[in-house]
């Protein structure tokens, strides 16, 4: 500035002269003299001035710059309070004015990128860019709690390195990507492609952590087909596999199912508790699975049964896979350093060549399983000519379902008279069926084919609902009829059925001691524990046990002396030809005489005339029942009947 001004004052002489100052007071030597102070004046307030005004805003600009790069090169997700306010006054319109406004603008912008910077960093989703050579340019700081990674170690690298083999073909919204620590994690991707963008110029990825959602839903659909003790395939599992190989379109291949139901299972569970029961139960899958193929099905059905579905077997094929099996689990379960021994029984069906139901295959392998129980064999195959469930048998048992659903099944009652008095101490609930086409069907017509299949047991709840329900309704009407409901030989060894007859008697309000339920001896050979168990819960209730066709099934009294029993109901064979056979007459007396020994109630059936009544009566039997004193009833007529009966001894 001193500089500038001696020129100035140097110069200012001629530019007088040029103005019309005479030479010789321009050239002067005191002209000069003032002419280079005042110069020199000049140049010190231009000094001055720059200094004081523009030097500190130049230099208030070059502070804010510092700052501004500081912030920007700060950590994005460093903790903080707010931050400065970098932004210049602007207090003039000329150029020093116009910087600090463009340097406010540049400012808005940084900061606008900087928060962007900061959300990008911050969410929970992983921001990726790939370039166009198909490597990571960016990615955002979340890698590192999603993948165990540092932006650092990802940046340059292929997406591919990181990404499932099964899932690089693509197709998917979700793929799995490799954590650090060598796990998997789920991420669902969505992409843009911004390669047009002059910016991006790559592939915009987002992608999201869906890895506990994955496995929730994976969770839930196992939990679906499987049981949750064994971890085995559950029912549904089992069947959807076996309609899957019965489709049609499988080719010619004939399939197997094997049900295996375990034999004094029951005992475990009664003697040592549940707890090793269901221990026990665990381990019949690992010890069934080493001999069966990969391809076949090893389920649990439920309580203690189990099923196997053989694909592409031969009916040898499958009795052979049903030996091994049976001889799997005939060597002891340990447990808690218990050995426990069951036994099994196992029915086998195998499916025609082509199509097929997996259902219908099932209730055969049913039917083969409980002879398996009734012969003691260990394994039976199906065997269509023994069962004698024909087309008609089959379409009888279709339309037995209907029958059920839309409420066909109806109740007569058949009374019981005490001999002595004359006195009805109670009514037996049969079943018949409204069949549309061929009318009223007896027990006789549809019962047997029932009892192989599994819909005994919707039967057997559906005449108790029927005889329960008629019992309260003649209870509403004054009359006090006991009501004797059988029970099918299936039924006497479910768990149970003490629970559904208990539920059944408190809906309708019935007490426990209007009910008998009778199931003959047949039903006590096989499995007598677990029928002992639930007869005795029965009758700890206060329901009646009644044996029905005594004589019949090769037991004993002896046997009969052990069982929560009220009842013994002799046979009609015998009844029938008391007053002409010798040998019938004696073995009435004799089961009459030891029922009252072990203080049974003692019930004749097919009493058919005065004689036999009378005949019986002498032998001191308790209880008839027969056409003599009425044939099954609906229940309106023997409404009537009952309460227009007068009771009387009957002639002895």
């Amino acid at each position: 500035m001193a500089a500038l001004g001696i020129g100035v004052g140097a110069v200012f002489p001629y530019f007088a002269e040029l103005l019309g100052v005479p030479s010789s007071h321009s050239r002067a030597a005191t002209f000069r003299s003032a002419c280079l102070a005042a110069g020199l004046v000049l140049g010190a307030a231009n000094w001055l001035l720059a200094r004081r005004v523009i030097g500190s805003r130049l230099r208030l600009l070059a502070t804010r710059l510092t700052e501004v790069a500081d912030t920007a090169g700060a950590a994005l997700t460093a903790p903080g309070g707010p931050r400065p306010d970098l932004r210049l006054p602007v207090d003039s319109a000329d150029d020093l004015g116009r910087t600090a406004a463009a340097f406010n603008a540049m400012l808005g912008a940084l900061e606008r990128e900087r928060r962007f910077r900061s959300v990008v960093h911050a969410t929970s989703d992983v921001i990726v860019i790939i370039d166009l050579a198909g490597r990571i340019s960016f990615v955002s700081d979340s890698v590192t709690d999603l993948l165990g990674r540092s932006p650092e170690e990802l940046l340059g690298r292929v997406p591919d390195d990181l990404v499932h083999p099964d899932d690089l073909a693509g197709g998917g919204a979700t793929v799995r990507v490799r954590h650090r620590d060598g796990t998997w994690r789920h991420l669902e991707v969505t992409s843009a492609d911004r390669r047009a963008d002059p910016v991006i110029q790559g592939l915009l990825l987002t992608a999201r952590d869906v890895t506990d959602r994955i496995e929730l839903q994976d969770r839930i659909a196992h939990q679906a087909t499987h049981d949750e003790l064994t971890g085995l395939p559950n029912r549904a599992a089992a069947l959807a596999r076996g309609a899957e190989l019965l489709a049609p379109g499988r080719g010619g291949t004939q399939v197997a199912v094997l049900l295996l139901d375990l034999d004094r299972f029951k005992e475990v569970n009664d003697t040592l508790g549940h707890a090793y029961g269901d221990r026990l139960l665990a381990q019949v899958g690992p010890r069934l699975r080493p001999h069966v193929r990969e391809v076949d099905v090893v389920a649990r059905l439920g309580g203690d049964e189990f099923l196997l579905v053989l694909p592409d077997v031969t009916p040898e094929g499958a009795r052979a896979a049903a030996v091994r099996a049976r001889r799997a689990l005939g060597e002891p379960f340990v447990v808690d350093g218990l050995a426990l021994d069951v036994d099994v029984s196992i029915g086998v069906a195998v499916s025609p060549p082509g199509p097929g139901d997996i259902d219908a295959l099932l209730r055969q392998a049913d039917i083969a399983m409980y002879t398996a129980k009734e012969r003691q064999s260990g394994v039976e195959v199906y065997d269509p000519a023994a069962d004698g469930h024909d087309r008609g048998r089959l379409v009888l048992l279709s339309e037995f379902r209907r029958a059920l659903a839309q409420g066909d099944l109806v109740v007569h009652f058949q009374p019981k008279v005490a001999l002595a008095t004359g006195a009805v101490t109670g009514v037996e609930a049969l079943v018949r069926w409204a069949h549309p086409t061929r009318g009223l069907l007896g027990p006789g017509e549809f019962v047997p084919a029932v009892e192989r299949t599994g819909l005994i047991e919707p039967l057997t709840d559906r005449v108790l609902d029927l005889a329960l329900a008629q019992a309260r309704a003649w209870a509403a009407q004054g009359l006090e009829v006991p009501v004797a409901v059988n029970l099918s030989a299936r039924s006497v060894h479910r768990g149970d059925l003490p629970d559904r007859v208990l539920a059944a008697l408190a809906g309708h309000g019935v007490p426990a001691g209007m009910l008998c339920l009778e199931l003959t001896e047949t039903a006590l050979l096989t499995e007598p524990e677990r029928a002992r168990d639930v007869l005795t819960r029965l009758r700890a209730a206060g329901i009646r046990i009644s044996i029905d066709d005594f004589g019949t099934g090769y037991s004993s009294m002896g046997r009969i002396r052990h069982l929560p029993v009220d009842e013994i109901k002799i046979d009609r064979s015998y009844v029938a030809a008391l007053a002409e056979c010798a040998e019938d007459a004696a073995l009435v007396r004799s089961a009459i005489d030891l029922g009252h020994r072990l203080g049974l109630t003692v019930v004749a059936e097919g009493v058919e005339d005065d004689g036999t009544a009378a005949s019986l009566q002498a032998l001191g039997c308790d209880v008839g029942q027969g056409y003599l004193f009425g044939r099954p009833l609906p229940a309106d007529e023997l409404t009537r009947w009952l309460t227009g009966r007068r009771p009387a001894a009957l002639p002895g």
